[in-house]
């Protein structure tokens, strides 16, 4: 990825796997980034299953993720 990355969902891990399939699906690149593993892995525990994992994309895609985050999240409902 050649721009800088901003945050566009911290969620859970589930949940923000399912979301960044969505953007993958959608011609949006992402990394999910999951804090609570990596503390796991580091040897202590932070965070919840709650808001484990933080997805991250371009900067130039930010606009069209939210769009999609946002019809994905009313679908829920």
């Amino acid at each position: 990825m050649k721009n800088d990355l901003v945050n566009i969902f911290i969620g859970s891990d589930i949940e923000a796997n399912y979301i960044a399939a969505l953007l993958n699906d959608n011609q949006i690149k992402c990394v999910v980034q999951n804090t609570l593993e990596e503390s796991l892995s580091a040897g202590w525990v932070s965070g919840s299953t709650y808001n484990s994992s933080i997805i991250r994309v371009e900067i130039d895609e930010s606009e069209k993720s939210k769009q999609l985050i946002e019809e994905y999240l009313k679908s829920r409902k």
